[in-house]
């Protein structure tokens, strides 16, 4: 059998074509400076051996992700945008946890575990606005907004309650970037080790000065990691997503990874304007039409014909960023073709995915919504920039999806594609729980699908 070293003599990072280039290939043609943190490279060969199918079914598997990951993590709760008054709160559930994230003071936020400490009912069954306590429905215990404990019935039949001794536990919280991250866990490391080195990728992309214009909340039938890792890579676009063929080169994506001590993450850049190798009767002039209306949020049965000052993909990169400047105030004279044209998204373990530029301004987080390995919630934001000195508004609603509900009529042209994902994902499920036993577990392609192998890395660290 080969050594890995032997193998690695093969490993190809990415395909292109004169027509249907390389995003590497791209950046160095690109009519702008290409940012620093997109000039970053960590493309190592992580191997080659197959993922046990078991991971993703199996309930003991499950059972140690809660303790060794969920109860000692950080993990993106909401945005400050959906708490932004005093008394605000969010009901954060994960894998049969419970967590109320609340707004105590203008520039304080709190997370507490959610149940009464009394009988141990939930004490906040709903997100809300405004409370000033929380009363349990049970017995009508009330805590303040701070966690402590403000009164209950009966006072003389409860000698052992003293004062701080039944306050609301807490949980760590930290912030950045417009996100409210929660840690069940009171000796865990700083939010900012968590981080690592990916503040530094987005600290000339501030994402705490953009707004949520719309999130959405799915439940999918199939675990989270089956759900998350369907967007850690471009290689199943030619199947599911055909209709980006004509304008997304995803064979030329660039994949990284980057681990630094308590940190782990990763990131793909997938170029657009450009036709995938695998279109039918690819064109530099179809890959421009498509990706114009794309930005211009039009179906393709809408498209009027493209400028005529747009015949490349600097020229498309240039009239994107007027259109921007004209939405917003802001100036995006010195963003390189890739940051306002190209899918640039990040991964930071253990399901945190924040997109950087502005070719798709989303984030998603991807959670077990109960003590399951079967069943998920996928979260995504659609987070667009603020105009230079507008206040951030407070977000809309969020859009609670059943499984059988669709994205596409909540969320425009976005919901086709995350509709053909959730498509696959219950069906990958329940392919898993019949996975052969000759087959020593699923195949991941070494550098489409290294972002994948490179989480499970880190995960089997954080379960050893």
């Amino acid at each position: 059998m080969a050594t890995k070293v032997e193998r690695e003599q093969d490993y190809l990072k990415g395909f292109g074509t004169d027509l249907s280039p390389t995003w590497r290939a791209l950046a160095e043609a690109d009519s702008h400076t290409v940012e620093p943190s997109l000039c970053k490279e960590n493309s190592p060969f992580l191997g080659d051996e197959p993922i046990p199918a078991q991971r993703y079914t199996s309930h003991d598997y499950h059972r140690r992700e809660v303790e060794k990951v969920w109860k000692k993590t950080w993990q993106v709760a909401c945005r400050e945008e959906e708490i932004p008054d005093v008394g605000d709160h969010l009901v954060y559930r994960i894998a049969g946890l419970s967590f109320v994230v609340v707004r105590t003071a203008p520039e304080e936020i709190k997370a507490f575990r959610n149940v009464c400490l009394h009988r141990g009912r939930e004490l906040v069954d709903c997100s809300g606005k405004g409370a000033e306590s929380f009363r349990c429905p049970y017995h009508a215990w009330t805590w303040s907004i701070d966690g402590s404990l403000k009164g209950f019935p009966g006072k003389w039949d409860f000698p052992t309650v003293q004062d701080g001794s039944h306050d609301l536990r807490e949980a760590r919280v930290g912030r950045w970037n417009g996100f409210v991250f929660i840690n069940p866990d009171r000796d865990a490391g700083s939010l900012a080790d968590h981080l690592g080195g990916i503040d530094m990728h987005f600290a000339d992309w501030p994402l705490d000065r953009r707004f949520t214009l719309w999130h959405v909340r799915k439940t999918i039938r199939s675990n989270w990691k089956v759900a998350m890792e369907a967007f850690l890579e471009a290689y199943h676009l030619a199947m599911t997503h055909p209709q980006a063929l004509p304008s997304v080169s995803e064979h030329g994506t660039q994949y990284d990874v980057w681990q630094e001590g308590d940190a782990a993450y990763s990131r793909s850049i997938t170029p657009t304007a450009v036709p995938s190798h695998h279109a039918r009767n690819g064109s530099t002039k179809e890959a421009l039409e498509v990706q114009w209306a794309l930005l211009n949020g039009l179906r393709m049965d809408e498209l009027p014909p493209l400028p005529e000052n747009i015949t490349d993909r600097a020229s498309l990169a240039e009239w994107r960023r007027e259109k921007l400047a004209e939405m917003t105030g802001a100036d995006y004279s010195a963003l390189s073709d890739a940051m306002v044209l190209d899918s640039i998204q990040y991964w930071l373990f253990p399901n945190f995915c924040p997109w950087l530029g502005e070719g798709l301004p989303l984030t998603y987080t991807f959670r077990p919504d109960q003590d399951s390995a079967d069943t998920c919630y996928m979260d995504a934001w659609m987070l667009v920039r603020l105009p230079d000195g507008a206040p951030t508004p407070a977000a809309p609603a969020i859009i609670e999806l059943g499984p059988d509900d669709p994205f596409e009529p909540h969320i425009g042209a976005m919901g086709e594609i995350f509709d053909q994902d959730d498509f696959n994902m219950p069906m990958v499920q329940q392919g898993m729980k019949q996975w052969p036993e000759d087959v020593p577990g699923v195949t991941l392609g070494r550098y489409q699908e290294s972002r994948i192998r490179f989480f499970h890395q880190v995960l089997e660290e954080r379960l050893a």
